[in-house]
């Protein structure tokens, strides 16, 4: 999570584009994998609000409380907003004060999503939404969580593999060592 850092996700885009002109298998795939790569731009309203520093850009003083806003569906429904890019951003923008944003990643997104509060309430929002005043993709928390797992279990095989062929004295080239 960066502090006012400006993201662009031109491959993401392109596979929205894909997917919404033509909802294939090959195309939902190539918008997971470049979704799991990304970063997105989040505003977020910061108490006591950023400072300029010595450097001329914005600085978060130490211990600020940072909360980030959700945006209401007509149904009561209510979703992170992750926007592309600042062509996105700027949507929301028009008719909204102007926050500092975060680039948060989608584990940043989960961990929100299932953090309680200290009354052990539950998140109230439902998941994310992508690009809301554009694209408008929801992620659900459910869905998202199931993302962020398999990507936790396919990272603990890969190790353990990797753990296996060095114990077997099998060098990352994939070639035997040379003392055995």
């Amino acid at each position: 999570m960066e502090f006012n850092k400006s993201v662009s996700n031109p491959l993401l885009v392109g596979s929205i584009e894909l997917m919404k002109a033509e909802d294939t298998p090959e195309h939902r795939n190539m918008f997971l994998g470049e979704l799991m790569k990304a970063e997105f731009m989040s505003p977020a309203i910061v108490e006591p609000a950023p400072q300029e520093g010595e450097d001329g850009k914005l600085q978060i003083i130490p211990g600020s409380k940072v909360q980030f806003p959700m945006l209401s569906a007509p149904d009561g429904k209510r979703f992170f907003m992750a926007f592309t890019d600042m062509r996105e951003y700027e949507k929301w923008k028009e008719k909204n004060p102007d926050f500092p944003t975060f680039a948060l990643k989608l584990e940043d997104y989960g961990a929100m999503l299932v953090r309680k509060d200290a009354q052990g309430n539950a998140c109230p929002a439902l998941g994310i939404v992508i690009n809301p005043f554009g694209a408008n993709i929801v992620i659900p928390s459910q869905m998202l969580i199931q993302m962020l797992s398999a990507r936790v279990a396919q990272a603990k095989q890969a190790a353990e593999r990797q753990a296996v062929r060095v114990g077997a004295g099998i060098r990352p080239g994939g070639a035997p060592d040379k003392e055995q």
